[in-house]
Formats: structure tokens, sequence, C-alpha cells
């Protein structure tokens, strides 16, 4: 599982209206073939594009000294060596020639897993689950409070789908008895609307959260699920770059031994 960073600046101004995440996965699929498009599953998946650290989720303008960055991640690192030779020749952002500066190549899984009990999950772009319905409806129904039991399960479904992940049930019901949602809050608004490009829209939350785990036996499962939610995004719509989120490990508020007990 390998992940590309992708920095540059445009040559001229670029305005860009509404959610650049479905223009960043377009651009990857450009590059690299049109039958990654209708892939089941998607072997990728991007960011909007980030303005300056900012992600282009509205309305932005990037001009001539603007750093632009992506981000995308490939289940294979074939692909993740083609987009590489591709984009470094530069693209086409609305219209606007881009120049790209640099780039970053690095192996999801190549880094040491954190031991941390405790973490922080920051959504950059509206976060969304799907609700199975029990009887028949019109329309989708979301659900965008960040439970841990919801974020895992994306995950490891999504993992489990492109051959990243082994984990299953037993691991989802470690998840459900022993990890705490301890905090989450917002900056602003908790649930945002963002417009695409076909005029649909795409709502949800955007903020953070807090986490805890009350036990420690899978500690090194949950921690590789996460690193495939940040990598490959979280919810509906991950391919194109809704659920992007950043990981955090933190150190256990009152972390004495009373606060460490508990091996399941």
């Amino acid at each position: 599982m390998s992940v590309v960073l992708v920095r540059g600046r445009p040559t001229e101004a670029v305005a860009m209206v509404g959610f650049t995440g479905t223009v960043a996965q377009s651009l990857v699929v450009s590059l690299l073939g049109g039958e990654l498009h209708d892939a089941r599953p998607k072997s990728f998946s991007v960011t909007p594009f980030f303005v300056n650290g900012r992600p282009a989720v509205d309305k932005a303008v990037a001009g001539p000294g603007d750093i632009l960055e992506l981000r995308a991640a490939f289940a294979q690192r074939e692909l993740a060596e083609r987009f590489i030779a591709e984009v470094a020749k530069g693209y086409t952002l609305f219209g606007r020639r881009v120049v790209v500066e640099e780039l970053e190549f690095y192996d999801v899984f190549s880094q040491p897993l954190p031991e941390a009990q405790c973490f922080k999950l920051e959504f950059l772009t509206p976060l969304r689950f799907a609700v199975k319905p029990l009887y028949r409806r019109s329309r989708a129904v979301f659900d965008f409070l960040p439970r841990p039991l919801s974020v895992f399960k994306s995950a490891v479904r999504h993992g489990r789908a492109l051959g990243l992940l082994k984990l299953g049930a037993p691991f989802l019901r470690w998840v459900h008895t022993y990890v705490a949602l301890t905090d989450f809050g917002c900056r602003g608004r908790c649930v945002v609307t963002v417009k695409l490009p076909n005029g649909g829209v795409a709502r949800g939350f955007v903020g953070w959260a807090l986490y805890r785990s009350f036990g420690k036996r899978r500690i090194a499962d949950l921690w590789r699920a996460l690193r495939v939610a940040e990598a490959f995004n979280l919810g509906t719509g991950r391919g194109m770059g809704l659920g992007v989120v950043r990981v955090t490990p933190l150190d256990c508020p009152g972390n004495g031994p009373a606060a460490q007990r508990g091996d399941a």
C-alpha cells in the first residue's frame, strides 16, 4: 500500500469552485487509464487539492506562488510508480498548468506501528457512513457521527476488499467492547455540505474526535486499521476524497497503573 504526495505551483491563478476531490480522482484516472474509473473495489483513493495546507472543498483560489498539494493512495505499488512517472511531468487543473516541484512516496506499513491506547482523528473533509436499510426506501440515509465501530468497520471492510487487511468480526467485536469515543467537536459547523461537479451535494461531519482503547491485546491490529483509514479515507465517497482523516497517537490522561489495567 503506497501513498504519493504531489506538491506543485500553478503557472497562473486557478479558481476552484466546488469539491475538488472529484477533480483529483479524474486526474488519477486520466493519467493511469480509464479502466480504473469503474473498477470495483477502487484500488486507489485521493484527497481534494490542498492550497497552502487547506483543503479546497468549496471555493478556493491558488496563485502562482501558492503550494498545491494532492495525496493519492494505491493498493498496488506498480500503480503508484506509474502515477509518479506521469504526474512528474506536470498536469492541468481548471485549464491552468501546474508545475510539479516535489514528490513524496512511501509505503504505509514501512514505519513501526504506534502502541498508544489513545488517539485523535481529525476529519478534514465531510465524513459520512451509509445506513443499511431494514425496509425499502427511496433515498440514501447517512450517519455523521464518528463512532468507533463505524470508523473501524469502514477501514476493515475496505482494507479486506483490497487485500490489505485480514481483520474481521472478532476484531470488530473487540473494538465494540474496548474502544470508546471520549470527546469530539468542531470549529464552527460540525456538519458541512459540499457541492459536487455533477450538481449533487455531499454532507458530512468535519471536526475532530478523541478515542481510548481500554484493552491492549489488539492494539497492533487497531493501528493497522488506522493506517488504512488514513491512506484510503473513511465512509462513503472515500475514493473521491470524502472522509479524509488525519490520525495522531496520544498519551492517555491519567496514564498510571490503574488507567493502564486491562489486557483484553
